[in-house]
Parts: C-alpha cells; structure tokens; sequence
C-alpha cells in the first residue's frame, strides 16, 4: 500500500526494488504464450516501418517555418493546388491508356477467336476454339504475372490494401515508386485482356497514390532524376496529404465519382483529415474524372460529348420501362438475403484460399503457373457455358464492338 512518503521517496527507488516490482507485476499479470503471435506475422512486422507523420518541431524548424511570409504562404498554397491539378491530369490520362490498350488488345484476341471459329467449326467443332482461346488467355496472364512476380512484386493485387497502410502510417518499400506504377499499369492490362475476373478500378487507386506521389515531390526514386521543384513538400506529412488526393483521383477516374473518391479517401484511406485537405482532395477528383472523360469522348469520334465519365460502362437504361411496383419489394428483399449469404460465403472462401496460397503458393514461379491455371479454367469455363444456354438470340445492332466480353 502506498503512503505519502512513498511518493516522496519515489524517485530513490533502487534496483533492487525495482526488480521486487517486476516479479511481483510477473506473478499478479497472466503470462503471454510464446504462441499467440504467429512466424509470419512477426517475419511481416520485421519487413515495414513506421513513417514519421509528425512534424520535428526543433529549433531548425521553427527557424525555417518564421522566414515564410504572408506572400511565400500563399506560394505554398498556390503550389498545392497546382499539384492537385497535375494529379487529377495525369491520373485520368493512365486511366484512358489502360482503357484504350485494353480495348485494342482484347478487340485484336476476339478477332483472332472469331476467325478461328468461322474457320474451324465445321471440322471440329469448337474444340479447336476452346484450345486456342485457352491458350491466348494464360499466355497472355503469363506475362503479366512474371513482370509482377519478378520485377515488382509489390505492384500484385489491387493495391489499395498497400495504400491504405500507407496511409496509415505503414512504411511498405517500393509501393509508390514509378517502376511499381509501369508494373501495376501493364499488370492490369494484360490481366483484364486475358480474361481474369478483374478490373481496372482497384488498381487506379493504387496508379493515382503513385503519381501523387512522385509529382509531390518533383524527383523521381526509379529514375534517379530530381527536377528541383516542389522541395518544400518533402515530408511524410505533406505527401501523405498528396497521395489521399491521388487515390480519390484513381476512384474518381475508375467511377466517374468526384464526392465517392472524396469519401473513400475520408472513410477508408487517409487518417488525417482537415477542411482545406477536403477540398483539394475534391478539386483533384473533378480534374481526374474530366480529363478522362474528355479524352475518351475525343477518341471516341464524340468530342465534347462527355459520355464516358469513367471506365466502368453499363450501357444506357430506359427507365421509362424499368418501373416496379409495391408486389415486387419482397422479391428485392429475397434477393438482397441470397446476396448476404453468398457474400458471406465468399469472404469464408476467400480467406481459406488466400491461407492456402500464404502458405503453399510463395515462390514466383509458383504464382505464375497459378495465374496461368486460373486463366485457363476461366476461359475454359466461360467457353463451355455456350453450351449450357439453349437461347440463342440474333446480334443485335450495337456502337460496341464487343458488348460482352470474358
């Protein structure tokens, strides 16, 4: 029991003493087991470190932040709005390459496939279709996996996991390097054209961080190049701000979205929010979900037409006829049940196959024959689904060339 003497005495507290009280906390506190935390876990927290978002307020500092002036003030600002625009620029203008090469990629593989079912189906059937539709989609996969899995492989998977650590303070290596951007660039596309059940959504928001950040900056790590502008903002703070508006950019350019790339950066990514951070972040997502919008009209023979406000396109709808009435909302709420348990089904799946690949399925030549695997068994299944329809409808008149595309 403490007395008021004890705290008095407090600081000539011996070793000894000092030790009594540990053995005592050892004995009183439940001992932790050596298992609890897992070899991959701890491997994993050896590889990152943290990134310093506070300021060092030291005498260099305060030196330094007293010279600025109500003139240089507003410099910095102008500054940070500029780089909000080359942002937004730059990120809708990766976004419609993605979308252009993969059009023209995937336009060149059906024309391919569908000279060779207009040329072989009276002697084979479709055999030899699926043979070669098979083959185009892992070849294809194939070389999107090695760049990955030997080049960059942290430019795997979506990217938006890596950012979100970033975000948060996580220091993962490489993740928002410009090598890491050519990588996820060409990743998506080969991936999408060989006919994964992927999409080019999830790694813009990885492709916008990366640009904000190496913009930001105005040097570049990968080519060893520093353009001398934009100094002032070479800190994990300032950039951190940079890359939550590059990835509202990638979301923007992806959903045709400004305010949804603002609230997926405010809910999901960035852990530091103010209100002038909000209206940057907006401002870069206008400029991002425009120029893609603009480029793509203009390539499309429809400039100025502004109908391509992001890459994901599902037509147009007559709502004229799409109405529904009272009767049909038990039928919505049915279909909203069967969702939630398929979804649930899924995450269960999902975490099962990705314990089964951390454990079994980590040395690169491995991910690269597992890509290819998958390639093939989803062309394969895709394929085989022709089959299983008995309604045969006649091709309609359409502006797109490839309406359906698997």
């Amino acid at each position: 029991q403490l007395t008021p003497s004890s705290f008095l005495g407090f600081g000539q507290l011996s070793n000894v003493d000092l030790n009594e009280d540990i053995r005592e906390l050892d004995t009183e506190l439940p001992r932790a087991r050596p298992n609890e935390i897992p070899h991959n876990e701890k491997l994993l927290s050896l590889k990152y470190e943290s990134l310093d978002y506070d300021n060092s307020e030291n005498q260099l500092f305060l030196e330094e932040e007293r010279r600025i002036n109500h003139a240089a003030f507003r410099t910095v600002e102008i500054k940070r709005w500029v780089i909000c625009a080359m942002i937004g620029i730059f990120t809708g203008l990766v976004a419609c390459f993605i979308d252009i090469v993969v059009e023209n990629l995937a336009g060149l593989k059906y024309r391919v496939v569908k000279g060779n079912i207009e040329k072989f189906t009276e002697k084979g059937g479709l055999s030899f279709s699926l043979l070669l539709w098979a083959t185009l989609n892992a070849s294809v996969v194939m070389v999107g996996s090695m760049i990955v899995a030997f080049i960059e492989p942290v430019a795997a998977g979506s990217g938006i996991p890596q950012i979100k650590c970033y975000l948060n303070g996580v220091k993962i290596p490489h993740v928002v390097r410009l090598k890491t951007l050519v990588i996820k660039v060409c990743g998506v596309i080969l991936s999408v054209v060989g006919g994964l059940a992927v999409g080019k959504e999830g790694p813009m928001i990885h492709s916008g961080a990366v640009i904000a950040a190496g913009i930001s900056q105005g040097r570049s790590t990968s080519l060893k190049r520093d353009f001398k502008i934009f100094e002032y903002f070479r800190r994990d703070t300032e950039k951190r701000d940079f890359v939550s508006a590059g990835a509202a950019a990638g979301v923007s350019a992806a959903f045709g979205a400004p305010v949804g790339g603002v609230l997926f950066s405010l809910e999901e990514g960035a852990s530091f929010w103010n209100q002038f951070l909000t209206w940057r972040i907006f401002f870069a997502s206008m400029i991002s979900t425009f120029t893609l919008n603009s480029v793509l009209s203009v390539y499309h023979g429809n400039a100025w037409d502004l109908s391509s406000p992001g890459l994901i396109n599902f037509g147009r709808f007559d709502t004229e006829k799409m109405g529904y009435t009272i009767q049909e909302i038990p039928i919505f709420i049915f279909m909203g049940v069967v969702g939630g348990i398929l979804g649930a089904l899924f995450n269960a799946l999902n975490y099962w196959l990705t314990m089964f690949r951390i454990r079994y399925i980590h040395r690169p030549c491995l991910q690269v024959v597992e890509a290819m695997l998958v390639a093939a068994v989803t062309a394969t299944v895709g394929f085989v689904m022709i089959y299983c329809s008995r309604d045969c409808q006649p091709i309609q008149g359409s502006t797109v060339a490839y309406p359906l595309q698997v």
